[in-house]
């Protein structure tokens, strides 16, 4: 194995800091982290924005009962267990525009109205 530096690596862009040190830039690779919270009958935050090309991962727990997490147009569908055991889901957002996100499962006489909107804005 070759001790030598990634050169893509090297060349990755680097902030400046308000006290002088360097922190890097994320790598466009590097997932936007998103928790939310399902519960009887919302989505909580129920209202996630994000950029075109960005790849992002949903991180979903249960509050309360069974609930379930779909957006259609990213083909996510993933059924989220009652106890707080999260959920990870992971995609790139590859289209513009305002996607509804939807509980998958039903979950009591509410359940048609738990909705949030996945806004994805353009480059």
């Amino acid at each position: 194995m070759s001790n030598q530096q990634d050169p893509a690596a090297a060349s990755a862009p680097f902030d400046s800091g308000a006290n002088g040190s360097a922190v890097h830039t994320l790598a466009q690779d590097t997932p936007r982290t998103v928790e939310i919270v399902a519960t009887r009958f919302n989505f909580e935050p129920s209202r996630i924005e994000v950029t075109e090309g960005e790849r992002i991962k949903l991180v979903v727990t249960s509050g309360d009962g069974v609930h379930g997490i779909g957006i259609k147009k990213f083909k996510v569908e993933k059924k989220v267990p009652r106890g707080g055991d999260p959920v990870t889901i992971e995609f790139v957002a590859t289209a513009v525009g305002e996607f509804p996100i939807l509980c998958s499962e039903y979950c009591g006489d509410g359940h048609e109205d738990m909705k949030g909107m996945l806004i994805v804005v353009a480059k």
